[in-house]
């Protein structure tokens, strides 16, 4: 007997969003991130190459804009995200084109650089996708992309595919990408720590039993904590099985 997969995400992942201006604002924003072990993998290398930039920068599924402010002093920021956000999330945020996801609205190499954060998972089609990716790059423009490799499903039922450095190498190449560095985020630990923190998240979430549950395997969700930022640091694990991946991309 097939079991039906439910559509229903009864525990969606915390927003991801800008800082805030306040000093309590950006302790708490730096409170999430430290307890998101995917964003702590993502967050050093993607700001490293956000604040090299120049010229004219287009995220792509910019959501609320979390990493904008990452961005080198003097690039034009440009948001694309689909149309149906607000709906679905409740915001739209300024500086950004909202779009019914099939052609980006904008010309032919408009572009010098364009990024996506854990966003490709969620795109169907992705040969198009990334065809567009690359046709509104300058030439020499380039492309950073993160994706997932061990997460649990989310944002339901837009959540599609899991991608292995074969794949994405394939994927970027066919349409035209060249001088592809692939990353990946984390080890093996870093995933176990991971889904530790994802279960006890869960447990708080939950009904009175599991979150007196929770409460009492805090102390171990704070040893997985440690331990995945430990793995995040010093590459300690295997990374055959990690967090996801880091590729940057040119458009030659």
């Amino acid at each position: 007997m097939t079991q039906r997969v439910t559509n229903i995400e009864r525990f969606p992942p915390p927003p991801n969003l800008p800082p805030p201006t306040t000093s309590a604002g950006r302790l708490v924003h730096w409170l999430r991130r430290s307890l998101d072990l995917p964003v702590s993998s993502l967050y050093p290398h993607l700001a490293a190459w956000l604040g090299g930039l120049s010229g004219r920068v287009l995220e792509v599924g910019c959501g609320a804009q979390p990493y904008r402010h990452l961005l080198a002093e003097g690039c034009q920021y440009q948001g694309l995200d689909w149309e149906g956000v607000k709906s679905a999330f409740g915001y739209m945020v300024p500086d950004t084109t909202y779009y019914d996801g099939s052609v980006f609205p904008f010309p032919d190499y408009t572009f010098d650089h364009l990024y996506l954060t854990e966003v490709l998972e969620h795109i169907y089609d992705l040969v198009p996708f990334l065809s567009e990716c690359r046709r509104v790059l300058r030439p020499g423009g380039s492309l950073f992309l993160s994706v997932p490799f061990q997460a649990r499903y989310h944002y339901i039922p837009h959540d599609y595919w899991r991608f292995t450095p074969a794949a994405l190498e394939r994927l970027l190449s066919d349409v035209g990408f060249q001088h592809i560095e692939i990353r990946p985020r984390g080890t093996d630990i870093s995933v176990a720590c991971y889904k530790i923190l994802c279960v006890l998240y869960r447990w708080l979430l939950g009904r009175a039993s599991t979150k007196l549950l929770g409460l009492l395997m805090a102390p171990v969700g704070g040893a997985a904590l440690a331990i995945g930022h430990l793995s995040l640091k010093t590459g300690l694990g295997s990374q055959d099985d990690t967090l996801g991946y880091i590729v940057v991309a040119s458009k030659c």
